[in-house]
């Protein structure tokens, strides 16, 4: 035959059969792809793991990419108002209701122990529901939990505490998820901020709540009932991305993910159970302080809007670090130096507030702030990092959260427990001090370089 017509044949259109299929796995978080300052799509099909099933790509707008960050940055906001601002004003509701330490420690643990029990939920509601109106259903019981706050009786307090915690409890899960979906490209970015509001949200709603109810309401219900606003506009944001990709589908449709809700992989992988009780420690020591740091220095004297405002000032101090962990961390290999250096800040603060006085309390709840930025930042980084899909990615998340925030639950109750049985809250910071030694541990191997099924996989190669 012509080598001419050879070289025309090359040429011609490969059969249908021997095409090669195109990848849906997302590119290694330190792949020059991995680092491309492209912005994608919202589940870019290519990019976004098991989700999206589509096999071409639509420019992402202006518009678009506003929608995406401002769903986003709602989203991060109404995450922790429910806390903050019910523990500002814990002396006011034990006073209206009399209640003890451990009763009203329930208006804190409560939301946590709901963290746990139901982020599990969220992969099972992502196979029958998208992913953005899952998120809008669960700002919807945010929205709805914070207005029963403000009715006159102790069962809507705790009610709507607890139903705005089921959908906090689910939007945990998924908040890392939609940010891999929408910007594959920039996953420490957006969890560097995303994280960066969840830490800010909690501070300013406990700063803030003190001042609107002695300065404008004189009424803490409907103090506590104010801060539904922000959900409102969450809700609007996340139905619009909901709206404008209606092209998504749930991830049980997707043939890539067809396997069992839990991984197996992710079940016996030591860096995930590493990755859980990274979690679930930070989570402890972070909601033990949310609980009780205003608490603990209105005992030493403080006026409720100061002892408020050392919680605003631990949570803005630990933007600085949830906004540069995650960059850093997504550049680096291994992450374990940076996990035990976050929990030396921690240390550090929790030292401070036991051996310190009034005078220095600004100061330790700064490094407080910046140790408990780092890790939150950190665990939620690494639940991508260490993850090859967005299946894996959901599962590993659930799986940390799920744990941890039923370990972290335990914070706030035994340590309202331990300072009614001894008086001083020594015991209780020495406690949490102690616990900062299995949270290095266990993040020194979560920031290992490996991935959930990596041994699996061996075996199988080898």
């Amino acid at each position: 035959m012509p080598r001419g017509g050879a070289l025309r044949r090359t040429r011609g259109p490969i059969p249908s059969k021997k095409r090669r299929r195109r990848s849906t796995r997302l590119p290694p978080a330190g792949s020059a792809r991995g680092r491309s300052s492209r912005m994608a799509d919202f589940g870019e099909p290519g990019t976004s793991g098991d989700i999206s099933t589509e096999d071409r790509t639509t420019p992402l707008s202006a518009v678009g990419v506003g929608v995406a960050v401002l769903a986003v940055v709602l989203l991060g906001i109404n995450l922790r108002l429910v806390f903050g601002s019910a523990s500002s004003m814990l002396v006011e509701i034990r006073g209206t209701y009399q209640l003890g330490s451990g009763s009203a420690a329930l208006l804190t643990t409560g939301p946590v122990l709901c963290l746990g029990v139901f982020a599990l939920a969220a992969t099972r509601a992502i196979r029958r529901w998208t992913v953005p109106a899952v998120l809008t259903g669960c700002l919807v019981l945010v929205l709805i939990g914070t207005v029963l706050r403000g009715l006159p009786w102790w069962l809507a307090l705790v009610g709507g505490t607890l139903i705005a915690g089921v959908g906090i409890a689910v939007a945990n899960v998924l908040g890392p998820v939609l940010i891999r979906l929408l910007f594959p490209h920039r996953i420490g970015l957006m969890t560097g901020l995303f994280t960066a509001l969840i830490s800010a949200s909690a501070g300013i709603a406990s700063g803030a709540t003190p001042l609107l109810d002695a300065r404008f309401l004189h009424n803490w219900r409907v103090t506590l009932a104010l801060w539904a606003v922000p959900a409102v506009f969450a809700v609007a944001a996340m139905a619009l991305v909901a709206w404008r990709r209606r092209r998504f589908v749930p991830i049980a449709t997707s043939p890539a993910s067809a396997g069992p809700r839990w991984q197996s992989d992710v079940l016996r992988s030591p860096v995930a159970w590493a990755i859980t009780g990274f979690m679930g420690l930070q989570s402890l020591l972070a909601y033990s302080m949310i609980a009780w740091l205003p608490t603990i220095y209105r005992d030493r004297g403080l006026t409720a809007e100061n002892a408020g405002l050392l919680l605003t000032a631990l949570s803005i101090s630990s933007i600085a670090t949830a906004l540069t962990v995650p960059i850093l961390a997504a550049r680096l290999r291994s992450q374990s130096v940076l996990a035990v250096a976050a929990a030396g800040l921690s240390v550090a603060g929790l030292t401070g507030v036991v051996a310190g006085g009034v005078g220095g309390a600004v100061g330790w709840a700064i490094l407080l702030g910046l140790g408990q930025g780092a890790q939150l930042s950190l665990a939620l980084t690494l639940m991508n990092l260490r993850a090859r899909t967005a299946a894996t990615a959901t599962s590993l998340s659930a799986m940390a959260q799920s744990v941890g925030y039923l370990v972290a639950a335990t914070g706030p109750l035994l340590s309202g427990a331990l300072h009614s049985a001894t008086g001083s809250w020594t015991a209780t910071l020495a406690a949490l001090l102690v616990l900062m030694i299995p949270l290095s541990v266990c993040g020194w191997i979560a920031g290992r370089d490996s991935t959930p099924g990596d041994r699996a996989e061996s075996a199988r190669t080898a």
